[in-house]
């Protein structure tokens, strides 16, 4: 499907003729309403479709939109990105041979992990964020693509906007012991970057889940770095990872046992394989 297919959808909007001396009498003022709203309808979620299908022809692996409105308290009025009340997410899918094999003790400059997640697959889904920025603003709305891993603040360690709380609104998964994203296909073991805008695109459904008696990414985490709390939108995330403890192993060390350990993943993994050899 074409990147520009969207705009061919847009321009096929139906033309209601009234003729009532050039007004418009209440019957048929509602036929108009109604046909614009229909088709208003129909090009937008054609919209969606087109950008989906993007997504996926270039390699992505999940996508998902989120309603941002619910959380529109919680960013100061001042800050540019409040502007926009959806968001789009978009994953990569790791390597499930790479994750497995890299041990969170080697060094970033010989880790295939690290160049695999930082410099392959974040790459790629900035390439991703970037089509799907180019297709929205083609058709007339806003779209402010967030960078998959930088700049964020290294006092705070914070980005400039939070990308598994994208995709965990727009129902791809749900925040996990680990603070990771635990996709239902994947568990932690993808990527994701995110497009703002405010294009009227249908959202999806948050996905509320828990992990319940697991505790793998805790036992494993070199740091000890997450309190097994599960997660709650009104805790802090304070309450549930230690940001600083996790930060200053990883400069050294690319880590990711959270990410290699959890069963979800695993299973997955291990579900697909048998499959193969059946």
């Amino acid at each position: 499907m074409s990147l520009i297919l969207s705009q061919h959808i847009r321009l096929r909007m139906p033309i209601v003729p009234v003729r009532m001396g050039g007004l418009l009498g209440g019957n048929a003022a509602c036929g108009i309403k109604e046909a614009w709203s229909s088709s208003f309808v129909r090009r937008n979620s054609g919209l969606r479709r087109t950008l989906e299908v993007v997504t996926h022809r270039n390699g992505g692996d999940l996508f998902g939109v989120a309603d941002l409105r619910p959380m529109a308290q919680s960013v100061p009025e001042d800050n540019a990105l409040a502007k926009f009340p959806k968001a789009i997410s978009v994953g990569i899918r790791l390597s499930d041979a790479i994750v497995d094999q890299h041990s969170p003790h080697e060094a970033i400059e010989s880790s295939l992990y690290w160049h695999h997640v930082y410099r392959v697959v974040s790459p790629a889904l900035d390439f991703l964020a970037q089509g799907i920025q180019r297709e929205l603003q083609s058709n007339g709305y806003q779209a402010f693509p967030v960078p998959a891993s930088m700049p964020y603040n290294r006092e705070t360690l914070k980005g400039v906007f939070s990308h598994k709380l994208a995709a965990h609104l727009a129902g791809l998964g749900w925040i996990g012991k680990s603070c990771l994203l635990i996709t239902p296909d994947f568990g932690p073991r993808v990527r994701l970057v995110t497009v703002l805008t405010d294009a009227p695109l249908e959202t999806g459904v948050p996905l509320d889940r828990e992990c319940g008696k697991c505790q793998a990414c805790i036992v494993a985490c070199p740091v000890r770095a997450f309190s097994g709390t599960e997660f709650q939108p009104a805790d802090p995330v304070e309450a549930r990872f230690d940001r600083q403890a996790c930060s200053v192993y990883r400069r050294t060390h690319p880590c990711g046992v959270c990410v290699a350990k959890c069963p979800i993943g695993r299973h997955i993994q291990q579900a697909t394989s048998s499959n193969i050899q059946r």
